[in-house]
C-alpha cells in the first residue's frame, strides 16, 4: 500500500508531496501489536511491520493470515477518525476504497490516533496490465473520483483531522490556496526555470486563478494518479491513500491525473480517466480549460516550494527537470490534454 508523509514545516505546505519526513517517531511494533489485537480480539495471530521501508506512517498488519493496514496519524493531535469517516461515507455512495476495521482518536494510553484499514486487492495500474485494461481501469478510477470530488469541504488546502462531522480545511479562503507556496515577490528561483515568455503566462495564469470566486471547497484525493489506482485480475478495485486529502477546486483530482499522466507508465492514461468522470460528472463547457490550469497550478506550487530557501533542491535535481518539463508541455497544450482537447490555437 502506498503512503504519503507529513511535512516537516509548521504550518504545512499547501503543496506536500513525498519529500518530507513524519514529525513522530516510528512507534514501538509490540504497542502497535497489541492495536490490532485489541481490534481483532478473537485472533489466532496477528503481526504487523511498516509497508515500506522509507515511511513510518503506515504498518502491515496480518490477522490470521489476512493482510489489513495500520495507519498513524502523522501529526501530533491529529484525529485519524476524520479519514474513517471520510472512508466510510465514499463507501456508502459505492465507491472502492478501503474498509474501516477499527479507529481511535489519541488517548492517554496511546497519544497518537490510529486506524485500521482492509486493502484493496491487487496492485496498481503503474505496475502492470495490458493498455485495454489500464484504460478500463482509469475510466472506472475516474467514475469514482466524480463522487469523492462532490463532497463539500468547508474552506481549502488541508483537511483538518480533528473528528468533526463537518469536513473543514485549513484555509478559508480559495486565494490563499491558489497562491500557497509561489514565490514573492515574483518570480524568484523560478527565474532560473522558465523563459520570459513563460514566466509572463505562468504569472498571469496564477494572477486570475486567485481571483476566482470559489467559496468552499470539494474534497480531493490531493495526490491521485495511476500508483494508486490498483486493479486485481485485469479489473479495477479501487483507490488507496487519503493521506492527502484535502479542499480543493472541483478539478484538482483531473488536474493532478493530468499532470502526472506518462510520468510512472508511459501509456498515456488521463483521456479515460477523463471518460470515466464525465459518465458520472458532465463537465460544462470551458472546464477542461480549467482542469489545464488546476494542472499548472498543482506542479507551479510544488517547483516553487522546491526550489525555495526551504527545500533548497538544486534546478538540475531529476524531479525538478521533470516538473519544469511537465508545465513546459501544459502550458504548450500538453499531449494528454490535446487527446481530449484538440491542438491549441
Amino acid at each position: 500500500m502506498a503512503t504519503t508523509q507529513a511535512n516537516a514545516t509548521s504550518p504545512r505546505s499547501a503543496t506536500r508531496h513525498h519529500d518530507s519526513v513524519p514529525e513522530l517517531l516510528p512507534a514501538d511494533p509490540g504497542v502497535l501489536a497489541g492495536l490490532v489485537r485489541a481490534a481483532f480480539p478473537g485472533a489466532r495471530s496477528a503481526s504487523v511491520t511498516p509497508a515500506s521501508g522509507r515511511l513510518v506512517v503506515v504498518y502491515r498488519a496480518v490477522v490470521d493470515g489476512v493482510p489489513y493496514y495500520l495507519r498513524l496519524a502523522e501529526e501530533a493531535g491529529q484525529d485519524m477518525t476524520t479519514d474513517a469517516l471520510v472512508l466510510e461515507r465514499l463507501r456508502a455512495r459505492g465507491v472502492r476504497v478501503p474498509g474501516i476495521v477499527a479507529a481511535s482518536p489519541p488517548t492517554a494510553e496511546f497519544p497518537r490516533s490510529w486506524l485500521i484499514m482492509t486493502g484493496i486487492p491487487g496492485r496498481s495500474i503503474a505496475d502492470g496490465g495490458t493498455g485495454a485494461e489500464a484504460r478500463q481501469v482509469a475510466a472506472a478510477a475516474g467514475r469514482d473520483a466524480a463522487v469523492i470530488n462532490s463532497v463539500p469541504v468547508a474552506g481549502f488546502g488541508w483537511v483538518r483531522r480533528d473528528g468533526s462531522e463537518q469536513l473543514a480545511a485549513e484555509l478559508p479562503s480559495y486565494r490563499q490556496f491558489a497562491a500557497s507556496d509561489l514565490p514573492a515577490p515574483w518570480p524568484g528561483a523560478l527565474r532560473a526555470a522558465f523563459g520570459p515568455r513563460q514566466l509572463d503566462a505562468l504569472r498571469e495564469l496564477a494572477a486570475a486563478e486567485q481571483d476566482r470566486p470559489l467559496r468552499s471547497g470539494h474534497l480531493a484525493h490531493g495526490d491521485l494518479d495511476v500508483t494508486h489506482v490498483y486493479a486485481h485480475d485485469g479489473r479495477y478495485s479501487g483507490i488507496i491513500d487519503f493521506g492527502e486529502m484535502r479542499g480543493a477546486d472541483p478539478y484538482f483530482d483531473l488536474g493532478h491525473f493530468l499532470l502526472h499522466d506518462g510520468e510512472t507508465r508511459q501509456e498515456r492514461l488521463f483521456s479515460s480517466f477523463l471518460d470515466g468522470y464525465r459518465q458520472v460528472s458532465p463537465l460544462p463547457d470551458g472546464q477542461l480549460e480549467a482542469i489545464r490550469v488546476s494542472a499548472i497550478l498543482l506542479g507551479l506550487r510544488q517547483l516553487s516550494l522546491w526550489l525555495s530557501p526551504e527545500r533548497g533542491y538544486p534546478l538540475s535535481r531529476p524531479v525538478v527537470q521533470l516538473r519544469i518539463a511537465q508545465l513546459s508541455s501544459l502550458l504548450n497544450g500538453g499531449p494528454s490534454f490535446r487527446s481530449v482537447n484538440g491542438p491549441r490555437a
